[in-house]
Protein backbone atom coordinates (compact mmCIF):
# COMPACT_ATOMS: atom_id res chain seq x y z
CA UNK A 1 0.00 0.00 0.00
CA UNK A 2 1.15 3.44 -0.80
CA UNK A 3 0.72 6.33 1.61
CA UNK A 4 -1.40 9.27 0.59
CA UNK A 5 0.66 12.31 -0.43
CA UNK A 6 1.12 14.89 2.30
CA UNK A 7 -0.79 18.09 1.59
CA UNK A 8 0.81 21.47 2.20
CA UNK A 9 0.02 22.99 5.59
CA UNK A 10 -1.94 25.82 3.97
CA UNK A 11 -4.25 23.38 2.20
CA UNK A 12 -4.77 21.40 5.43
CA UNK A 13 -5.68 24.64 7.24
CA UNK A 14 -8.16 25.61 4.53
CA UNK A 15 -9.74 22.14 4.61
CA UNK A 16 -10.08 22.37 8.40
CA UNK A 17 -11.54 25.88 8.16
CA UNK A 18 -14.08 24.79 5.54
CA UNK A 19 -15.11 21.66 7.48
CA UNK A 20 -15.42 23.59 10.76
CA UNK A 21 -17.39 26.34 9.05
CA UNK A 22 -19.75 23.80 7.45
CA UNK A 23 -20.35 22.07 10.80
CA UNK A 24 -21.09 25.34 12.60
CA UNK A 25 -23.35 26.61 9.82
CA UNK A 26 -25.28 23.35 9.63
CA UNK A 27 -25.74 23.38 13.40
CA UNK A 28 -26.94 26.99 13.32
CA UNK A 29 -29.31 26.21 10.44
CA UNK A 30 -30.82 23.28 12.35
CA UNK A 31 -31.33 25.51 15.41
CA UNK A 32 -33.01 28.14 13.24
CA UNK A 33 -35.22 25.56 11.50
CA UNK A 34 -36.30 24.23 14.88
CA UNK A 35 -36.71 27.72 16.27
CA UNK A 36 -38.77 28.91 13.32
CA UNK A 37 -41.38 26.25 14.07
CA UNK A 38 -41.28 26.69 17.85
CA UNK A 39 -41.61 30.46 18.33
CA UNK A 40 -37.96 31.51 18.35
CA UNK A 41 -38.67 34.69 16.37
CA UNK A 42 -41.18 35.90 18.95
CA UNK A 43 -38.86 34.97 21.82
CA UNK A 44 -35.94 36.82 20.21
CA UNK A 45 -38.09 39.88 19.55
CA UNK A 46 -39.29 39.84 23.17
CA UNK A 47 -35.71 39.45 24.40
CA UNK A 48 -34.59 42.35 22.20
CA UNK A 49 -37.34 44.61 23.57
CA UNK A 50 -36.41 43.76 27.17
CA UNK A 51 -32.73 44.26 26.37
CA UNK A 52 -33.49 47.64 24.85
CA UNK A 53 -35.57 48.68 27.88
CA UNK A 54 -32.93 47.69 30.42
CA UNK A 55 -29.80 48.40 28.39
CA UNK A 56 -26.96 50.00 30.24
CA UNK A 57 -24.16 49.57 27.72
CA UNK A 58 -24.07 50.68 24.10
CA UNK A 59 -23.41 47.14 22.88
CA UNK A 60 -26.74 46.07 24.40
CA UNK A 61 -28.58 48.49 22.16
CA UNK A 62 -26.65 47.26 19.14
CA UNK A 63 -27.56 43.64 19.93
CA UNK A 64 -31.19 44.59 20.53
CA UNK A 65 -31.41 46.47 17.23
CA UNK A 66 -29.81 43.56 15.35
CA UNK A 67 -32.22 41.06 16.90
CA UNK A 68 -35.21 43.23 16.05
CA UNK A 69 -34.04 43.58 12.44
CA UNK A 70 -33.40 39.84 12.26
CA UNK A 71 -36.84 38.87 13.56
CA UNK A 72 -38.77 41.63 11.77
CA UNK A 73 -39.54 39.64 8.62
CA UNK A 74 -42.14 36.90 8.63
CA UNK A 75 -39.80 34.30 7.18
CA UNK A 76 -36.47 35.73 8.29
CA UNK A 77 -35.48 32.69 10.38
CA UNK A 78 -36.31 30.34 7.53
CA UNK A 79 -34.34 32.42 5.02
CA UNK A 80 -31.36 32.66 7.34
CA UNK A 81 -31.45 28.90 7.94
CA UNK A 82 -31.57 28.11 4.21
CA UNK A 83 -28.75 30.58 3.51
CA UNK A 84 -26.61 28.99 6.22
CA UNK A 85 -27.37 25.51 4.89
CA UNK A 86 -26.51 26.53 1.32
CA UNK A 87 -23.20 28.03 2.39
CA UNK A 88 -22.47 24.95 4.50
CA UNK A 89 -23.03 22.74 1.45
CA UNK A 90 -20.69 24.90 -0.63
CA UNK A 91 -18.03 24.81 2.09
CA UNK A 92 -18.39 21.03 2.33
CA UNK A 93 -17.98 20.68 -1.43
CA UNK A 94 -14.89 22.91 -1.34
CA UNK A 95 -13.34 20.92 1.52
CA UNK A 96 -14.12 17.60 -0.19
CA UNK A 97 -12.60 18.74 -3.49
CA UNK A 98 -9.42 19.92 -1.76
CA UNK A 99 -9.26 16.72 0.30
CA UNK A 100 -9.53 14.61 -2.85
CA UNK A 101 -6.87 16.72 -4.54
CA UNK A 102 -9.00 17.91 -7.45
CA UNK A 103 -7.43 20.94 -9.14
CA UNK A 104 -10.90 22.38 -9.73
CA UNK A 105 -11.38 22.43 -5.95
CA UNK A 106 -8.87 25.24 -5.63
CA UNK A 107 -10.49 27.06 -8.53
CA UNK A 108 -13.92 26.61 -6.95
CA UNK A 109 -12.72 28.25 -3.73
CA UNK A 110 -10.94 31.01 -5.64
CA UNK A 111 -14.08 31.75 -7.67
CA UNK A 112 -16.51 31.57 -4.75
CA UNK A 113 -14.29 33.70 -2.53
CA UNK A 114 -13.53 36.27 -5.25
CA UNK A 115 -17.25 36.65 -6.03
CA UNK A 116 -18.00 37.59 -2.42
CA UNK A 117 -15.15 40.07 -1.91
CA UNK A 118 -17.02 43.02 -3.51
CA UNK A 119 -19.92 42.47 -1.08
CA UNK A 120 -17.50 42.34 1.84
CA UNK A 121 -15.82 45.56 0.65
CA UNK A 122 -19.23 47.22 0.37
CA UNK A 123 -20.14 46.10 3.90
CA UNK A 124 -16.80 47.41 5.19
CA UNK A 125 -17.32 50.72 3.41
CA UNK A 126 -20.72 51.13 5.11
CA UNK A 127 -19.46 50.29 8.57
CA UNK A 128 -16.11 48.93 9.65
CA UNK A 129 -16.37 46.15 12.21
CA UNK A 130 -13.60 43.99 13.59
CA UNK A 131 -15.38 40.76 12.61
CA UNK A 132 -15.89 41.93 9.03
CA UNK A 133 -12.26 43.03 8.74
CA UNK A 134 -11.07 39.65 10.04
CA UNK A 135 -13.40 37.77 7.67
CA UNK A 136 -12.25 39.91 4.75
CA UNK A 137 -8.55 39.34 5.56
CA UNK A 138 -9.02 35.57 6.02
CA UNK A 139 -10.85 35.30 2.69
CA UNK A 140 -8.23 37.46 0.99
CA UNK A 141 -5.43 35.28 2.39
CA UNK A 142 -7.17 32.09 1.24
CA UNK A 143 -7.73 33.59 -2.20
CA UNK A 144 -4.11 34.72 -2.58
CA UNK A 145 -2.68 31.42 -1.30
CA UNK A 146 -4.83 29.20 -3.51
CA UNK A 147 -4.42 31.41 -6.57
CA UNK A 148 -0.63 31.36 -6.18
CA UNK A 149 -0.70 27.59 -5.60
CA UNK A 150 -2.95 26.84 -8.61
CA UNK A 151 -0.95 29.05 -10.96
CA UNK A 152 2.27 27.41 -9.74
CA UNK A 153 0.84 23.91 -10.24
CA UNK A 154 -0.34 24.88 -13.72
CA UNK A 155 3.13 26.18 -14.65
CA UNK A 156 4.74 23.03 -13.22
CA UNK A 157 2.40 20.76 -15.21
CA UNK A 158 3.08 22.73 -18.39
CA UNK A 159 6.86 22.45 -17.89
CA UNK A 160 6.50 18.71 -17.27
CA UNK A 161 4.46 18.27 -20.49
CA UNK A 162 6.98 20.28 -22.50
CA UNK A 163 9.85 18.22 -21.09
CA UNK A 164 8.01 15.02 -21.99
CA UNK A 165 7.37 16.30 -25.53
CA UNK A 166 11.06 17.22 -25.89
CA UNK A 167 12.15 13.76 -24.73
CA UNK A 168 9.75 12.12 -27.21
CA UNK A 169 11.20 14.18 -30.11
CA UNK A 170 14.74 12.94 -29.54
CA UNK A 171 15.78 9.82 -31.48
Amino acid sequence: MRAAPQRPAGVRLIIGYKVGKAILQTSAALVLFYGATHGLAAALADFAEKLREHAVHAWSNVVAAALLRFTKGRHSLWLAAYALLGDALLSSLEAWALLRGYIWGSWLIVGATACLLPFEIHALARHIRVGRVILFLVNLAILAYLLRRVVGEHAHARARREAQLDSNKRP
